[in-house]
Parts: C-alpha cells; sequence; structure tokens
C-alpha cells in the first residue's frame, strides 16, 4: 500500500473516531453504548479500520520491521503491546468476550496507530494535524451552539446533571471535555484561526460540557505555555509584518467582545455562577476511594465480587466509578489494573520526556482531568487521539530541529 493511501485510510480512521460517536451510533440503531450485545458491534470503525491496515502492514513487511520505523519508541511500544496482551488475554479468562471492545477501542487501537504513522512522511503527519485542529474547533464550535439553543444533536437524556450540558459528536459530555483539554493545546496552531481564538472557543466549549475540573486544569495549562512566549515578547521583542500584527490586534479585539458576549449572554457560566454546584457526579469523584475500603485481599489482586459490583450505587450513590484507575481495580484487580497502567501510560511518559513545553503541559492536563471523569473505563478515542497528536507533534518537532541544526553547521563551515 502507498504511503497516500495509508495516509488516507488513517484520516478517515481518525475522522471516524471523531464523528461517529456512540450516542449517534445508539440513534443510528447500532447498540453501541448500551449493555450488553455482541463485541463484533461494539467495536469501532476506526479500530477495524486501523486493525487491517496494521494486518496488511505485517504481512508486507513484517512486525518486526514494521515496529522498527517507531526508533527509541518501538522497545516502549513493545513493552505496552505485552503488557495489554497479558490483560485481554487474562480477560478473557476471566469474563470471556465481555469487555474485549473496550480493550480493542481504547488500548490497542492507539498502539496499532502508532506504528502506521510512523510509516508516513512529515507531510502526511502535518496534514494529520490540520484534520484532528479542525475536528476538533467543529465538535467546539457545536458544544457552544448546542447549549446556547439548549438542544442536542443527538438523542440523549442524562438524569444526574443538574444543569444542560452539550455532547456536541464525542458521546459523553465529559469524555468531550477530556478529549479537549487533552488536545487543544496542541492543535491550536494548525488552523487558519489566531490561536488566542481557538483557545478561545475550546474555553467556550468546556463550560457547554461542563467539566469545571477539565476549565480550570486548562486554562492552568495556556497559561504555563504562554509565559515563555510573552516573556520573550517582553525582554527581546519579536520580529513581526506591522500589517499583520494590525490584523492580529483587530481580530483580538472583536474575538474578545465576541467571547464576553457569548459568556454573558448566553448563560453558558451558569454552573460557575452558582458558586460551582456540587451534583452527585462531583461528590462521587471523592467518595469513589471508599470503595477501595469494601475490598477484600483477593478482591484487591483480582477484582471486585459480582456482589460488590452491584452495589456501587449504595456506597456513593450514582452507578458509575467516577475514577479510571478505581475502576480498573474493581474490573481487573492489581492484576490487571498494573499492566493496563503500563500499557496506556509508558508511550505517554516517552512523548513527555522528548516533548517540548506544550505537549508535557497536555500530557499533565490530561493525567489529571483523567482522574476525574470514567471516561477511561468506558470505549473512548482520547487515547488514540492524543497518542496520534503527540506523535505527529514530536516528529515534526524533531524535523525542525535537525534543520536547525544543519543550518548551524553549514553557516559554521562557511565562516
Amino acid at each position: 500500500m502507498s504511503e497516500i493511501k495509508l495516509a488516507k485510510y488513517l484520516q478517515l480512521a481518525l475522522f471516524s473516531a471523531v464523528v461517529l460517536g456512540g450516542y449517534l451510533l445508539e440513534n443510528l440503531g447500532i447498540a453501541y453504548v448500551s449493555e450488553g450485545g455482541s463485541p463484533v458491534v461494539k467495536i469501532h470503525l476506526y479500530a477495524y479500520i486501523l486493525l487491517a491496515l496494521f494486518g496488511l502492514l505485517v504481512l508486507s513487511r513484517g512486525m518486526a520491521a514494521s515496529v522498527a520505523e517507531l526508533g527509541q519508541l518501538a522497545s516502549i511500544w513493545w513493552w505496552s503491546f505485552i503488557a495489554l496482551s497479558a490483560v485481554i488475554v487474562y480477560g478473557l479468562a476471566t469474563q470471556g468476550t465481555s469487555g474485549m471492545a473496550y480493550m480493542v477501542n481504547t488500548f490497542l487501537a492507539p498502539l496499532l496507530l502508532l506504528v502506521l504513522l510512523a510509516q508516513l512522511s512529515h507531510s502526511q503527519l502535518q496534514r494529520i494535524l490540520v484534520l484532528l485542529a479542525y475536528l476538533l474547533l467543529f465538535n467546539s464550535l457545536l458544544a457552544v451552539g448546542e447549549y446556547v439553543l439548549n438542544t442536542r444533536i443527538v438523542s440523549v437524556e442524562f438524569d444526574s446533571f443538574a444543569f444542560f450540558r452539550s455532547t456536541a459528536l464525542m458521546t459523553h459530555p465529559l469524555n468531550n471535555a477530556l478529549i479537549t483539554v487533552a488536545l487543544a493545546l496542541l492543535l491550536c496552531s494548525y488552523t487558519r484561526l489566531p490561536a488566542f481564538a481557538y483557545i478561545g472557543l475550546v474555553i467556550l466549549a468546556l463550560f457547554a460540557f461542563g467539566g469545571r475540573a477539565a476549565l480550570a486544569l486548562f486554562c492552568l495549562g495556556a497559561l504555563v505555555c504562554a509565559v515563555p512566549a510573552l516573556w520573550r515578547f517582553l525582554t527581546r521583542g519579536v520580529a513581526v509584518d506591522r500589517r499583520y500584527l494590525a490584523v492580529l490586534m483587530m481580530l483580538g479585539y472583536f474575538a474578545f467582545i465576541a467571547f464576553i458576549v457569548v459568556l454573558i449572554e448566553s448563560g453558558i457560566t451558569e454552573r460557575i455562577a452558582s458558586k460551582m454546584y456540587i451534583d452527585h457526579s462531583a461528590t462521587a469523584r471523592l467518595d469513589v476511594f471508599y470503595l477501595l475500603e469494601q475490598l477484600s485481599p483477593k478482591e484487591w489482586v483480582f477484582g471486585a465480587s459480582a456482589s460488590l459490583m452491584a452495589a456501587i450505587e449504595f456506597y456513593i450513590d450514582i452507578s458509575v466509578i467516577e475514577n479510571y484507575l478505581v475502576g480498573w481495580i474493581f474490573n481487573f484487580g492489581l492484576i490487571g489494573a498494573v499492566p493496563l497502567f503500563i500499557a496506556a501510560f509508558l508511550p505517554l511518559g516517552y512523548f513527555f520526556y522528548h516533548g517540548n513545553l506544550v505537549s508535557r503541559t497536555a500530557i499533565g492536563v490530561f493525567m489529571i482531568v483523567g482522574v476525574t471523569n470514567n471516561s477511561l473505563t468506558t470505549k473512548t478515542p482520547v487515547l488514540l487521539l492524543l497518542y496520534c497528536t503527540l506523535f505527529c507533534a514530536l516528529k515534526l518537532q524533531q524535523k525542525t530541529q535537525q534543520s536547525i541544526r544543519a543550518q548551524g553547521a553549514s553557516h559554521a563551515c562557511a565562516t
């Protein structure tokens, strides 16, 4: 398969991961979110595309050669793949095929995507980042529109929310919030919009999603990323065309006015203005650790019993565990939770170590916000999109650094 065809199929997979959310699939008659059903139906289209592409790549080049294209990331990938394989085997032995779609969609597909991305050129990686940037921008605009109109594009109701929350494209509001804060800082410079306008729209979307922790941490992360540029501007100045600066200032002026108008007139800040209303979902994030006290030593190792799983609502007043670490321990025990943690976060450790300030900030925000909701205990494309964005951004960053070093070397030779 040619590189161009591979890139197009990957773009299709990423597009479907964003656009074909779980609630939309349910509205189309596909039992993706609801309990029960065949795992074949619950495996998402993007996972099938990536599985097929990875299979074709392995058949043509071999698995070792394909993974070797990852370079320094290859050894990390193997450890993650082995750890995930162990969890899948353990899950099949203890729970059968129940939960396998979760493993494939949430964890296996992102690992396969890394190998496939490694086969692409820098120009193709750039196009993928542009696609993701516009998809995230569209999702944010859709969320704000839903909130202003007080309606959703998909038919779904939430009994546990005291205020209206947008669902946009990516299923649950808090799943939308997690994906948005994980990607926005990395993607804000890949559209024709100025970065500050992109960030402003994302902030409005986070209000619409009702992600209070996500909103606060994202604003803090954006401030951290802006400090070096502001310091450089104040101390050394920035070479820029005057006309471009004038247009940018005019756009910033009108964007700020529009931001304030939407913020005040739409009622989108009602949750914040009501003194950060604490609902059952919010208190459950603190109560969830009480569940760990109910585990017996055997359940700590092998996972909670069926009776304890059924009694979750009795202990914390809601039926879901709003913390992926506790959720993994409950479902798999430490024997499954530890390798699953390794599989999911070992690649993030690599990107954190080799990435720039923006990448590290995005990973930090994602790790903290992820603990405040249960997105990672459900079928979600958050790791798929985050791995993709971090990998592409790192490759482009390394290319830029190599170009700078090459120019420096040629200049030194010339002098």
